[in-house]
């Protein structure tokens, strides 16, 4: 794997290494306005070689990494985990990213929180229009999509703001 650049937004490996010193719940999260805390990624995908891959390259980046195998999972782990990004595959079993895209943005706890799509169906404006934040084609290379969802969070949203 290439070496990537760890930026600040993922990690200060010099702090506590992602272990809550303040107290705050966003230190727990990972949010980027505390520079000791970790980033909280979902990945959901049912293919498990892929969430290896991905979760491999992610953790050896810093981050903290929550997988889920399926929509239900994935809706499940956006309520108990709170990440800061989800990474979504839209061909699931049981509920589809499809939906669970759906019931992410309708819902007022989730509607904010950052989704990237990582499908291989050709899906970009129509995953756009259902309310991704960003898309990526499969196969994507690990250090592709960690600087896209860095690039998701760093900037500002019309869609988050809402």
């Amino acid at each position: 794997m290439p070496n990537v650049p760890v930026p600040q937004q993922l990690v200060n490996r010099e702090s506590s290494r992602g272990r809550n010193t303040s107290g705050s719940p966003s230190a727990q999260r990972g949010t980027k306005a505390d520079a000791g805390a970790r980033l909280t990624v979902l990945f959901v995908d049912d293919v498990p070689d892929t969430r290896l891959m991905y979760q491999r390259f992610f953790e050896w980046q810093g981050a903290r990494v929550i997988m889920a195998a399926d929509g239900v999972g994935a809706l499940q782990a956006v309520l108990y985990e709170r990440p800061d990004v989800i990474v979504l595959d839209l061909a699931m079993p049981k509920i589809t990213g499809w939906e669970v895209l759906q019931v992410l943005k309708k819902d007022p706890r989730t509607r904010r929180l950052p989704v990237l799509v990582l499908s291989g169906q050709n899906a970009r404006d129509s995953a756009m229009e259902a309310g991704a934040d960003s898309y990526c084609d499969k196969p994507c290379r690990p250090d592709v999509l960690l600087a896209e969802v860095l690039r998701l969070l760093r900037e500002p949203s019309p869609r988050r703001d809402q």
